[in-house]
């Protein structure tokens, strides 16, 4: 009897009904009958879970895990970034099991939270995996600690800063743009003259994230603009930037090539490195994405053994990468002599992964991902193909912010689209709106699947349809 009500009690505290030392939540009650307390439960972790949050959390529950989410703080990001995060009753409501909140991005609090949580609940920690680029910066830590696969420690920078990512890429012996750390114009000057460069140079924050705080720069004004906004001020990870990340302007197309690593347990054996989807993109001359398509990774093999080489070189051994990069077209419709933009060691925004799905046959790139993180073998692919082959064709389009002010009308024709797989309409009548200048500030998206010649029709009434009226605030 006593046996039984320490059991319970166990239980009872595992579920959240009694605060123990951790803060955490519990979505769910009693999950069968004090029985199941005997054989531990496999789990996976989501730190900061944005990115494709929702199929992340069904693909680890279809694979039987239990899903532990640990919300980062958020308060020191800028509000387009907030906008994004899900509320702790959201993960709750998708089926997350438990949801840890830390206060800071503190290594060990997260893994002594997560230590406390396995031994209350009896589970077994499987994998952590990074659902944000902020999230890049402690998980591999976090799982370092508890002992589960992780990526190379010792350039867990160059999986963060552009310029520590640019050194450990260029000392594997693969092409980089030139690049030095500022702190003033005088020091743009400085390294203008020592790196023999000219204008147009880019600036931009060293570990800044989907676009954000990165200006191209075509004179000296542009220049101490740009170092303004910068230096002194608070970047999108939340820190204050000391220096900025002057880099050579690379011409060319930009493509985004992800990845899927998979890793046996011999760390002296290299990684499988899957390509999973490449994309081609199409901007404005002022420099705004205008959309992005999918493409078949045949027709491109130099990028795909420099984004690959891109990916080892910063130490990714486990989970989804995703390599930016410039490429010049040659003679033939070819591209050639990529150039690195930056890596990500997570799944790529903008639902890449989501489309890639809907275009690839037999391919969950989530469930993937939690296979990676648990080194275990990919199920869902062959394992003699080093690249997918879409067969959709995939379109997605960016709709801008042209003019700062006061929404006062907003018109988007969607509903008779033959190959709409979604979209999504960020501002809404009423708001204050500034001109788009990066991802998460423009005004919604479009995204598109099906038949190429269908795709391109359906672009054309995208765009024709879509009209946002803005007047003086």
């Amino acid at each position: 009897m006593l046996t039984a009500l320490i059991l319970l009690l166990l239980a009872v505290q595992c579920k959240g009904w009694l605060s123990p030392v951790p803060t955490y939540r519990s979505s769910t009650w009693l999950r069968e009958s004090l029985s199941s307390a005997s054989s531990m439960e496999s789990a996976v972790v989501l730190i900061d879970p944005i990115t494709d949050w929702k199929q992340v959390i069904d693909a680890a529950a279809s694979l039987g895990h239990v899903v532990i989410a640990v919300q980062l703080p958020a308060e020191a990001l800028p509000a387009k970034f907030q906008s994004f995060l899900p509320t702790t009753l959201a993960l709750e409501e998708a089926g997350v099991d438990h949801v840890l909140s830390v206060e800071q991005r503190d290594v060990f609090s997260i893994t002594q939270q997560l230590q406390i949580l396995a031994i209350e609940c009896n589970l077994k920690l499987m994998g952590v995996i990074p659902l944000s680029e902020i999230a890049v910066e402690v998980s591999d830590c976090v799982a370092s600690c508890l002992g589960l696969p992780h990526n190379v420690l010792d350039r867990v920078t160059a999986r963060r800063d552009k310029g520590m990512m640019k050194s450990a890429v260029e000392s594997a012996g693969l092409r980089i743009a030139k690049y030095a750390r500022v702190a003033s114009m005088q020091d743009v000057n400085d390294a203008m003259s020592r790196l023999s460069l000219c204008y147009p140079i880019v600036l931009k924050t060293p570990a800044g994230m989907s676009t954000t705080d990165v200006f191209i720069c075509s004179s000296n004004q542009e220049a101490i603009s740009a170092i303004a906004s910068i230096i002194g001020n608070t970047s999108p990870d939340g820190r204050r930037v000391e220096k900025a990340l002057l880099e050579e302007y690379i011409g060319g197309v930009e493509f985004a090539i992800n990845l899927m690593a998979f890793s046996s347990h011999d760390n002296n054996i290299p990684p499988r490195i899957l390509v999973t989807d490449v994309w081609k993109y199409q901007k404005t001359k002022q420099a705004r994405y205008g959309q992005a398509e999918i493409c078949n990774p045949a027709d491109y093999p130099a990028l795909l053994t420099y984004a690959t080489n891109v990916a080892e070189a910063v130490g990714v051994r486990v989970g989804a990468a995703h390599v930016e990069l410039k490429a010049e077209e040659v003679q033939g419709g070819s591209f050639a002599n990529p150039v690195m933009i930056e890596v990500g060691a997570r799944l790529s925004g903008g639902r890449k992964s989501i489309m890639t799905q809907s275009a690839v046959q037999n391919w969950n790139p989530f469930e993937a991902l939690i296979q990676s993180h648990s080194m275990q073998t990919c199920q869902t692919n062959p394992q003699n193909t080093n690249f997918l082959t879409p067969n959709k064709f995939v379109r997605h389009i960016f709709l801008p912010i042209l003019k700062r002010g006061l929404v006062e009308k907003i018109d988007l024709e969607v509903s008779s689209l033959a190959t709409l797989h979604s979209s999504a309409m960020i501002v809404k009548v009423g708001d204050i709106v500034d001109v788009t200048t990066d991802i998460v500030s423009c005004a919604g998206f479009v995204w598109l699947v099906g038949d190429r010649d269908q795709v391109d029709e359906d672009t054309d009434a995208v765009m024709s349809s879509f009209v946002l009226s803005v007047i003086d605030a």
